[in-house]
């Protein structure tokens, strides 16, 4: 027997024995097969998704004798073009959608510019006011100075300056 034997899995037992009164042998074999359920099984399986493969087979042929997309090519044709018309649709949209959240944000990051260039604009206007302010009173303080200060007003109170009495 070999590996690849296919009725490897058997039992032979050979029984001998010798009567010495007619001095003959007599020899019992028996042997035992066993079977093996698994190789049943396995062969059930396969015949079962055979089966099953040819009616899905089958089915399939009869689907696509009755669609006419699967034998026409101009309605294949017109299916695809509809279906590109639809994508083409889909995608326009969202470049659109894309397009205006991009006007969004170029919109508030003008309007942020804008109220950033007003406020140093404000700020600007309020140095020059707080500058000209102070000039003008650098000037009323020089003048004041050199007149003789506050006290050479002859109408103030007090007394008069020396000079004009």
């Amino acid at each position: 027997m070999t590996n690849i034997d296919p009725e490897a899995p058997r039992t032979t037992e050979v029984r001998t024995t010798y009567d010495p009164v007619t001095a003959s042998t007599t020899q019992i074999s028996r042997t035992q097969v066993r079977s093996n359920a698994a190789a049943w099984w396995i062969a059930g399986i396969v015949a079962v998704v055979a089966i099953v493969a040819v009616a899905f087979m089958v089915m399939n042929r009869n689907a696509a004798t009755t669609n006419p997309a699967a034998t026409d090519p101009t309605v294949a044709a017109a299916a695809a073009a509809d279906q590109g018309r639809a994508q083409g649709i889909a995608e326009g949209a969202q470049a659109a959608q894309a397009q205006d959240a991009a006007n969004a944000q170029a919109a508030v990051q003008a309007q942020s510019a804008a109220m950033q260039t007003s406020q140093l604009q404000a700020q600007a206007q309020a140095d020059r006011a707080a500058a000209e302010r102070a000039r003008a009173e650098a000037a009323a303080a020089n003048a004041a100075a050199r007149d003789g200060g506050p006290n050479n007003n002859p109408s103030a109170d007090g007394p008069p300056p020396p000079d004009r009495q």
